[in-house]
């Protein structure tokens, strides 16, 4: 059973990775502890220009908790390897301290590492994680995390394109028809809301 104290750790560590996904990769943003706080900064004095129904206070509060959410993450990062490495983010993100050098289970970094750095999953990976036993919270919250966060609307499996959607859908699937998680868990959340965005935009 998940705390709540541990439910939000997650929630900040999964707000980190979403930060470090959608606001400092696309800009290229290093993700060092100066780079990052200079790069919230900046964003703070355009908030300033822009937002003069926003009290100073608190815009400084929200930029500074984002810069340290992602700085928490690449911290952490870094315990796993390369912190730039987008699989060690994700790791990292999805863990609890105590879980973080576990090695995952079930073939789901071998899943991590061909749809994250390779675009592309392996058919008999994708079995071997559904059949596995040994899934884990940790192992569920990678492969959901891993998923979400893909950009091409696609992914090579085996000379096919399988959309992400059905991807996510899959994994979701299987997460919730084996409880790995709770109904509350934040990266299982995220996940069903990607999942109802990209449906949406379909339609």
């Amino acid at each position: 059973m998940v705390s709540q104290d541990e439910l939000m750790y997650l929630q900040s560590q999964l707000e980190g990775l979403t930060s470090i996904f959608y606001e400092l990769m696309p800009f290229g943003v290093e993700l060092k502890r100066q780079q990052v706080q200079d790069h919230y900064d900046k964003r703070l004095i355009s908030a300033r220009k822009t937002q003069v129904s926003v009290a100073e206070n608190e815009l400084r509060r929200q930029f500074n908790t984002k810069a340290n959410q992602v700085r928490n993450l690449v911290d952490s990062a870094e315990s796993l390897g390369d912190a730039a490495n987008r699989v060690n983010l994700i790791r990292a993100a999805a863990s609890l301290p105590g879980e973080r050098n576990k090695p995952l289970k079930g073939n789901v970094l071998e899943y991590c590492k061909g749809v994250i750095l390779e675009n592309r999953v392996d058919p008999n990976v994708l079995i071997s994680m559904f059949e596995s036993t040994e899934l884990g919270a940790v192992e569920a919250r990678v492969m959901l995390a891993s998923t979400m966060f893909l950009i091409p609307e696609t992914v090579n499996h085996a000379g096919e394109k399988l959309p992400v959607r059905n991807l996510l859908a899959q994994i979701i699937g299987l997460v919730k028809s084996e409880n790995l998680l709770p109904r509350n868990d934040p990266f299982l959340n995220e996940a069903m809301c990607a999942l109802e965005g990209i449906e949406e935009e379909s339609d």
